[in-house]
């Protein structure tokens, strides 16, 4: 069971309150105080739970690249109907944590680790989207189609005035678009 003094839990709480704290202030914002803060909870709690700030910013990189990547790649790769899981992805891709992975994005600019980081998400993300819509598109187009998606979440996250309704349109569209081909193609073979 676990205890408001269970470390585990204060460090988990911790990582909920910078992602909510990238959210909303964004990278310029993110300082301890506003974590604490958000966290509810004091310094010296902050202290106990990581090292300094520097293994806080590695544990928070490495939290949002598990809930925001690995275990969404992984849910997406248990639906079995090949249009079901372009659907799954598709809500996978509105559903992320925009705001947070747009402060990430700033941050990226100035931390190599962050950038790295930022480097090895967007890779993952593109290999399992095009490794997921092989069975549908075949490898060349599941690739493209894949680099496409990467180039529209990213455009989104990095747009100065973003609109989830012109992405959802987006993706929907070139989603659509490439089954239209891939129709094409059956019924001219």
């Amino acid at each position: 069971m676990e205890s408001d003094a269970d470390p585990d839990k204060l460090r988990r709480r911790f990582l909920r309150a910078g992602m909510t704290v990238l959210a909303r202030d964004g990278y310029s914002g993110f300082k301890q105080a506003a974590v604490c803060t958000e966290a509810g909870v004091t310094t010296g709690a902050f202290y106990h739970s990581f090292r300094n700030w520097k293994s806080f910013e590695s544990a928070l990189i490495a939290h949002w690249r598990l809930e925001a990547t690995d275990l969404l790649v992984e849910s997406a790769r248990n639906v079995t109907d090949p249009h079901d899981r372009i659907d799954a992805l598709m809500q996978i891709a509105l559903n992320l944590p925009h705001d947070t992975e747009r402060a990430i994005r700033s941050w990226a600019a100035v931390d190599s680790a962050v950038h790295a980081a930022l480097t090895e998400v967007e890779t993952a993300r593109r290999d399992a989207i095009a490794e997921m819509g092989v069975e549908l598109f075949g490898r060349e187009l599941a690739e493209r189609l894949a680099a496409t998606s990467m180039l529209l979440l990213t455009g989104f996250e990095n747009s100065a005035n973003p609109s989830i309704d012109d992405f959802a349109w987006a993706m929907r569209t070139t989603t659509a678009t490439a089954l239209a081909l891939l129709d094409e193609r059956q019924a001219s073979e």
